[in-house]
């Protein structure tokens, strides 16, 4: 499993930004692979954090490659203040106690 962390500083939202994430979210929820995603919001610094699930790296690839996710990384100056992606390979998850809908999407060890 891979999980793919966006840590992001708002900045001003319009119409186009809400269509155009809208369609990104689309893109990767249809993309084989695509396990889930969660996101935090830090109310001190408004900070954003979401975080996207993948079965394999193929499949982070392929979403990668998804037309309106181009165009939203051109573009991110528009909408957002700083943003930082990070990659990570997953070997092993493992904890107790905060349910079942809150368990990674893989549960257990991997």
């Amino acid at each position: 499993m891979y999980v793919v962390t966006f840590r992001l500083d708002p900045g001003e939202y319009d119409t186009e930004f809400h269509e155009l994430n809208d369609a990104i979210q689309a893109a990767a929820e249809n993309t084989e692979g695509y396990l889930d995603e969660r996101t935090w919001h830090d109310p001190e610094s408004e900070e954003v954090l979401v975080v996207y699930y993948w079965e394999s790296l193929g499949a982070l690839e392929s979403f990668g490659a998804h037309p309106d996710h181009g165009r939203a990384k051109r573009r991110w100056t528009e909408w957002y203040d700083a943003y930082e992606v990070t990659v990570t390979e997953v070997l092993e998850s493992y904890g107790s106690g905060f349910g079942d809908d809150t368990d990674p999407p893989m549960g257990g060890s991997l």
